[in-house]
């Protein structure tokens, strides 16, 4: 027998195994090199619902990749395996509970423009962990970003989630770590280094492989800057104790270390202590607290200047200082001994995060405004950009971005300038008076027009983002081919449906009965119409099961503020209410006015007498 027709023969037996184990299509380049899929398949992770991996074998050594596609989410291109005849090519930047096509490319050669197009599968992701599944997100717009790193947190649990958004808001990845700060993408690689709280430097993969690279080197925390050299720079925490009996106290301030990756070597090349006199009270802006502790620096970010000198951000100070290259003091802004004077009070900040010097030399901070005067404005947060006069020794607002309505984030908090030019924003908690309201990551322009918009609730415990940066153009290798188009939009975990419920009564606000809740609702609605506080009495059947000092007024008092059971969806106000378990007879509600304000219909609430703005009495007793 000649080569000739023993090659035919083995073709054909090859082509028959290879349907015979899995969907083949055949190459559609004309040259016959092309190699075959033998078969091909995809799985979601066990471990994380936003990472799929496609399995695909050839019949011959190539290089292969995945093109997959969901018609909201966009249309992405896997980076390029190597040459290999068994193939594991992983698939991120993925939404949940959605749908994705893909098809199998190879390359046979070195020019990936003459990929060979292969079959077709299609895989479908899973539900988010909690409590990111608990949470629900509003977005607007286009970030000039195509993904946003960013960390949810809520502050009953300690458990950090990192998350990727892609451009218009969609959670796209998601790692569980513990407590954690500080996150940042190492130049070069697909890596990204973070600070679990007070243990060290550890690294993960977009895959989500975790890494301790230091074991525990000391109380680690807040931020990082990636040094030439294998070296990173963070914070660390030092506690000092002074004083002794009753007048014990603790000093907590920090210390800026350097980890040398090659060595292991932990090397300290500034401290706050030797740098000020600790024990001089007018080196202290934050008081000593009902547990004996005083935080005296809290450095919550450190960043790279222009000049190769660090810009640290001192939150107890509500101080930013730069340090020269060599780790000494080069100027103070604000706070204790400051080098600039403020011409205008209304410029200073409180309690800031995130500072950094822009390219034009301006200073840039997340103004959190906590105890900020009452003539200065009082508690708003703000994004807030400072142009230094080193001559004249005074610094002016050169820049500023206030959300309208004010939104006051007493902690956390970032702002960051986006080399598009615009300014990310993110108020990364409420106040707790406002617990319910939505956190807000919005991006601006230089005039402060909102170019993108994300809303983040969570109704049964207080989030917390500490960030939301830019910069990352993909997370692992992966290349866009078509912009996601829209975010669609999961309901709120709350009752929607109104056409279902009990309508009880009416008045500024719609009131319902559903599963043992006394539901508000209001459409339009604005702030306005719930910076209010809302009166609640409950009129039970029987009075003895009231509390004691209930019991001689006939009701239970359940009065609330709006954003302790409510919140915005869309331009719609809902608000929740839990009623007591016994069997009630009448219920009045309402919003009400200050005693100052009141002119007639007085009621009693609180022990305090004010007017009621609107109330409706509900008899749920049986005839």
């Amino acid at each position: 027998m000649t080569l000739a027709p023993l090659r035919s023969i083995l073709a054909i037996v090859g082509l028959a195994l290879a349907f015979a184990c899995g969907p083949v299509e055949p190459p559609a380049s004309s040259d016959g090199d092309a190699p075959y899929v033998v078969r091909h398949n995809a799985m979601v992770s066990n471990s994380n619902a936003l990472i799929a991996e496609v399995r695909v074998s050839l019949a011959r050594p190539a290089r292969a990749f995945v093109e997959y596609d969901n018609p909201l989410a966009g249309r992405y291109r896997t980076k390029t395996a190597a040459l290999a005849m068994e193939h594991v090519i992983p698939v991120v930047r993925l939404r949940p509970e959605t749908t994705y096509d893909y098809t199998v490319f190879t390359v046979h050669g070195s020019d990936e423009s003459k990929a060979v197009r292969g079959p077709k599968g299609s895989f479908t992701t899973g539900a988010l962990p909690e409590p990111l599944a608990s949470a629900f997100t509003v977005a607007a717009g286009t970030s000039s970003q195509p993904l946003i790193l960013t960390d949810y947190k809520l502050l009953e649990e300690g458990i950090t989630h990192f998350t990727f958004l892609d451009e218009v808001g969609a959670l796209v990845w998601y790692l569980r770590v513990e407590h954690a700060s500080a996150v940042v993408a190492v130049p070069g690689q697909e890596n990204f280094l973070f600070l679990p709280w007070h243990r060290g430097v550890r690294q993960f993969t977009p895959l989500g492989k975790v890494t301790d690279l230091t074991g525990e080197i000391g109380k680690s925390h807040h931020d990082m800057v990636l040094l030439d050299g294998g070296r990173v720079l963070f914070p660390m925490t030092i506690t000092d104790h002074f004083g002794g009996g009753e007048e014990r106290w603790r000093m907590v301030y920090d210390s800026l270390a350097i980890w040398h990756s090659a060595t292991g070597r932990v090397e300290e090349v500034w401290n706050a202590r030797k740098t000020w006199d600790i024990l001089d009270p007018a080196q202290h802006w934050e008081p000593i607290d009902s547990a004996g502790e005083q935080r005296w620096t809290h450095l919550n970010s450190v960043s790279l200047g222009e000049g190769g000198n660090f810009l640290l951000s001192l939150r107890s100070r509500s101080q930013v200082v730069s340090l020269t290259p060599d780790y000494e003091v080069e100027w103070q802004l604000h706070g204790p001994d400051s080098d600039y004077e403020f011409p205008d009070p209304t410029d200073r900040f409180y309690f800031q995060h995130t500072a950094s010097q822009l390219a034009n030399g301006n200073i840039l901070v997340f103004d959190n405004g906590l105890g900020r005067p009452d003539a200065e404005g009082g508690e708003y947060s703000r994004a807030l950009e400072l142009r230094l006069d080193e001559r004249a020794g005074t610094v002016v607002k050169a820049w500023e971005y206030r959300h309208d309505p004010d939104i006051y984030a007493p902690i956390v908090s970032s702002a960051f300038r986006l080399d598009s030019g615009n300014t990310l924003v993110n108020f990364g908690i409420r106040d707790e008076e406002y617990r319910h309201a939505p956190m807000v990551i919005v991006e601006v322009d230089s005039s402060g027009e909102e170019v993108f918009r994300v809303e983040t609730v969570h109704l049964h415990g207080r989030p917390q983002r500490y960030r939301a940066q830019g910069g990352i153009e993909a997370i692992y290798g992966e290349t866009m081919l078509r912009p996601p188009t829209a975010f669609v939009q999961r309901p709120p975990p709350v009752r929607l449906h109104y056409e279902r419920m009990e309508h009880v009564a009416a008045g500024t606000f719609d009131l319902y009965l559903e599963d043992g809740h006394l539901v508000y609702t209001k459409a339009p609605c604005t702030i306005e119409d719930v910076a209010i506080s809302f009166f609640l009495h409950v009129r039970p059947k029987k009075t003895h099961v009231l509390p004691r000092p209930r019991r001689e007024v006939g009701f239970d008092n359940l009065d609330f503020k709006f954003f302790q059971h409510g919140l915005f969806w869309e331009d719609r106000c809902h608000v929740e209410v839990p009623l007591p378990e016994y069997e009630i007879d009448h219920i009045r509600t309402g919003q009400l006015v200050a005693d100052d304000e009141a002119t007639d219909g007085r009621i009693r609430s609180n022990e305090q007498t004010v007017s009621d703005a609107w109330s409706v009495g509900v008899s749920l007793a049986k005839p």
